[in-house]
């Protein structure tokens, strides 16, 4: 191995042995349950020896590196460190659930893997689940919604954190200096989270339910404590909250920062804001109504109670439902569903999809587009966008990489419901199911969930990481590992020219 591959591989493991550390520890957080249900102390080992185990493991791989500070990385090098942590924290946190004796693995790896890209989709029924499981499964979407590298890049420095901080999707900065970033928007989705509980608990819920609900809503993930979600609660207050909590999750971290500042203006103006409510607006009337004229609802106002809460749960991508399945999958709900999942939030928020902020410098580009060839007179436009506030100017390759991005994102979403077809899926089926993995929505059909077929799962699990982690930082990861390989293998003497 060359000295620069070598560099290169140090400088990724240092990253991985971190992260197996910090993943380790989290591990240990959901005993704290057992203090208040210590019924469940037999839960005890499932989490402890993976701790202890993945911890030393993570010391050993950070020691090997011989590194004496945070190094510095490349795109690909970064792509592939957001790659392996991510599958490692998965692995990670599959291990109690399958040790347990709760889950099968292939089930234990797809419940992480929904529980941290915050998707949503479950095979527990949580009436029966124990509480220390349904706190390491909200614990999952806390850390998976604000993102496993943000929290790292909060302890790291400023100068080296700054790769990673940006490849795992968080390029607007709150603070100067990623690091300082990181925290302030640590410090704003936990307050959002704490006060989201608050309200839950002034309205009648059970504290446990209310922090875990909170979570669920702000992370945008979906993982509820009871089988039903939020129907056996029947609490319009409670819904309006969570309706609250969700949008606030899917609006962009620096949005947010903003509005609590006090900059409103800055706020609405940017060119996310009024389409985001927009779509909520028009797309919850268009649900009411459909729920009307499918008999699905008795009066206008329950049908808009129903349609605006489930309109926002799969926009955001949260999932949360408050009425059975049956009602939601008439057709032309379906549909409403469907384009949801694929607009999804903002950018630089915890929700998943194509985001608004592509979709609306899409639609602006094509409008360009059509502009440019109309016009015969030789007179120069510009293409502006608001963006936080300010008019900036939209150049050329930021249009070509929004389509770029479009086009693979559309592309997965046809592999992934080819596949589901060939497993037994019908193609209405198919196609919502892998609109709902890729958008990390977990609102699904069925088709998708315990009685699946291994193999569907483990597609599922693949989709809902391609959709986590918006592609480039995977493919740029996985372009970083086939270099390494072959270059290890060439030069060990594995690989020999052709005479």
């Amino acid at each position: 191995m060359s000295d620069s591959l070598r560099s290169s591989f140090l400088s990724v493991i240092w990253y991985i042995g971190v992260a197996l550390i910090f993943v380790g520890f989290v591990l240990l957080v959901p005993l704290a349950m057992l203090f208040v249900y210590p019924g469940e102390m037999d839960l005890c080992p499932s989490y402890a020896l993976p701790s202890v185990t993945v911890t030393l493991a993570g010391y050993l791989v950070y020691f090997h590196s011989n590194r004496d500070g945070a190094p510095s990385l490349n795109r690909k090098e970064s792509g592939s460190v957001i790659v392996l942590v991510w599958v490692l924290a998965i692995l990670v946190n599959a291990l109690p659930l399958m040790t347990s004796g709760l889950l099968s693995p292939v089930h234990a790896l797809f419940e992480a893997t929904s529980g941290l890209t915050t998707t949503g989709f479950t095979v527990i029924d949580a009436d029966c689940c124990p509480k220390v499981v349904l706190l390491h499964r909200s614990l999952m979407h806390y850390l998976g919604g604000v993102g496993l590298i943000l929290v790292m890049t909060s302890v790291i420095s400023d100068s080296c954190g700054l790769g990673l901080y940006n490849a795992e999707g968080h390029a607007d900065r709150l603070l100067a200096g990623s690091a300082r970033s990181a925290r302030a928007i640590l410090i704003l989705y936990t307050g959002v989270i704490f006060v989201g509980s608050l309200a839950y608990v002034i309205e009648g819920m059970p504290a446990f339910d209310a922090m875990n609900i909170a979570v669920s809503a702000v992370s945008t993930g979906g993982f509820a404590v009871r089988s039903d979600s939020l129907a056996s609660y029947d609490n319009l207050a409670v819904e309006l909250t969570t309706v609250v909590l969700m949008v606030a999750g899917a609006t962009n971290f620096l949005l947010n920062f903003m509005l609590a500042q006090g900059r409103f203006r800055s706020f609405f103006k940017h060119a996310e804001t009024p389409a985001l409510f927009g779509i909520i607006v028009v797309s919850s009337l268009l649900a009411a109504i459909s729920l009307l004229a499918e008999d699905e609802c008795p009066a206008f106002p329950q049908a808009l109670r129903v349609g605006l809460f489930h309109v926002v749960a799969v926009m955001t991508s949260t999932g949360l439902q408050t009425v059975d399945t049956s009602v939601l999958l008439c057709p032309p709900i379906q549909f409403i569903f469907i384009v949801l999942m694929f607009v999804g939030g903002e950018a630089g928020s915890t929700a998943g999809g194509i985001k608004v902020f592509r979709i609306v410098m899409y639609v602006k580009g094509a409008l360009w587009h059509v502009r440019n060839k109309l016009d015969h007179s030789r007179r120069v436009h510009s293409n502006e966008i608001y963006r936080f506030g300010r008019r900036t100017e939209c150049d050329a390759s930021e249009l070509l990489a929004i389509d770029s991005f479009v086009g693979i994102y559309f592309t997965l979403f046809a592999i992934c419901a080819f596949l589901f077809t060939l497993f037994g899926a019908s193609v209405g089926d198919a196609i919502f199911d892998a609109a709902s993995c890729l958008g990390n929505t977990g609102f699904g059909t069925g088709f998708v969930g315990a009685d699946s077929p291994s193999a569907v799962l483990l597609i599922a699990c693949v989709t809902m990481l391609f959709g986590r982690l918006e592609i480039l930082p995977i493919l740029l990861g996985f372009i970083w590992m086939l270099r390494l390989v072959k270059r290890s293998v060439g030069k060990n003497g594995f690989v020999r020219k052709a005479h």
